[in-house]
């Protein structure tokens, strides 16, 4: 049997890689972002495998097969980790919204309607 990785490791690792862009940034070495970057995805990639491992069959049936064009984000004071996407149950004639699948350290998944980016 194969046990899921702890997340708060895969947390700390993107976020410590999410700090790395931050400084490349600064030093417009767009080279070194490109490369932290596809490390970044492997790991929200991960992340978006145990969410769906773990989510409720009402937000599994909202989820796209994989995180591929998902605005992500992590909160570091709670350890959520967030996936943003539009919200599927908008109907055409409506403004569209965002919703946020969200897993944290105990991988808890909670979806968070009417999302807002701040």
């Amino acid at each position: 049997m194969t046990s899921e990785p702890d997340l708060k490791i895969i947390f700390q690792e993107w976020n410590e890689l999410n700090i790395k862009t931050q400084e490349s940034l600064g030093q417009f070495d767009f080279s070194k972002i490109k490369e932290i970057r596809k490390k970044q995805k492997e790991i929200e990639d991960s992340i978006f495998e145990i969410l769906k491992s773990n989510a409720p069959d009402n937000i599994k049936a909202l989820l796209p097969d994989d995180c591929g064009e998902m605005e992500v984000g992590f909160e570091s004071e709670e350890k959520t980790f967030y996936f943003v996407m539009f919200d599927p149950e908008c109907s055409d004639d409506e403004e569209e919204a965002l919703i946020a699948i969200t897993i944290n350290t105990n991988k808890d998944v909670k979806m968070i309607k009417d999302f807002e980016m701040e």
